[in-house]
């Protein structure tokens, strides 16, 4: 009988460790897969990444955009468009550690303030959510407190949605459709002349990029170089009005952060080499659908 009872209780121990494994098995099992719903549950809003060149700034021979306005330290810590037609009253603020970036090419220097907006699937001109950012030499565009490329939209669920970008001085674009965003990232690449936007010939085409046409001081959603409404009228009537130009000279090169300097180097000039004027005129001339070249013909924008 002793003999019998030996193999019994192995059997039953090793029973008993069986069913204790099993037991963490299954607990383990649960809480994983617990852990993985929280997880999931954590996936909440959109991300995206955005490319984009603006002309003005642009050089062909880097393939990137000058960041002058980085390197004189005039960029604004705090985001730009709070005025009118933007009357974005979001409180981004600039990481200051951000406009460190040398000068001489460097595809993370910062250039300028971008406003990025997704708008509804079944209206486009219904912004649901508007974000200030920073535009990178390379055409990345960055948070401005944290320098990454992936921006999130946190209230905003997974779905379709039209992406816009805005600029103080140039034309705005739109995605010709909505596009399908969710907490993965996508790029959404405006500088990529296959990728689609609203309207035709809403960006400049140069070799194998696509840039943000410059030129629109006033915002108006057009590019004027003469008549009513003429842009170059409003940057020639600015020089002459700067309270240093006392002597109303028209070459006065106006220096600080604003609309009228198109080419973002600093500085607004009316005439003269660099001047800011012949990117609206040269705009107006080889703009593909002005086929007349007329002085007067207005680009209109696309974008919002």
């Amino acid at each position: 009988m002793q003999i019998l009872a030996q193999p019994c209780k192995f059997i039953a121990y090793s029973l008993c460790i069986f069913m204790v494994c099993l037991f963490y098995l299954l607990w383990y099992s649960l809480a994983f897969a617990a852990d993985s719903s929280h997880l999931k549950s954590l996936q909440v809003g959109v991300n995206l990444q955005v490319r984009a060149y603006l002309q003005g700034p642009y050089e062909a021979s880097t393939d990137l955009m000058q960041d002058d306005l980085r390197a004189k330290g005039l960029l604004p810590l705090h985001q730009p468009y709070r005025q009118a037609p933007f009357l974005y009253q979001g409180s981004e603020t600039l990481n200051r550690s951000l406009t460190s970036v040398s000068v001489g090419g460097d595809e993370e220097a910062l250039i300028d303030w971008l406003l990025l907006e997704l708008r509804s699937a079944s209206n486009p001109t219904l912004v649901l959510a508007q974000k200030a950012v920073g535009l990178q030499a390379d055409g990345d565009l960055m948070d401005v407190q944290t320098g990454s490329t992936t921006l999130a939209f946190l209230n905003l669920s997974a779905g379709a949605y039209y992406v816009s970008l805005r600029h103080r001085n140039h034309l705005g674009v739109v995605s010709a459709s909505a596009l399908s965003l969710s907490f993965t990232s996508s790029l959404i690449d405006f500088s990529d002349p296959l990728f689609t936007v609203a309207g035709q010939h809403s960006r400049y085409l140069y070799k194998t990029k696509a840039l943000l046409w410059a030129g629109d001081l006033s915002q108006d959603k057009k590019i004027i170089a003469h008549g009513s409404g003429s842009d170059n009228t409003l940057l020639i009537s600015t020089v002459l009005s700067a309270s240093a130009n006392t002597a109303f000279n028209t070459s006065y090169r106006l220096n600080g952060y604003a609309a009228t300097d198109l080419n973002l180097d600093g500085e607004t000039l009316a005439v003269g080499p660099d001047n800011d004027s012949r990117l609206i005129y040269s705009n107006i001339l080889s703009y593909p659908a002005n086929t007349s070249f007329a002085g007067n013909y207005i680009l209109r924008g696309n974008g919002y």
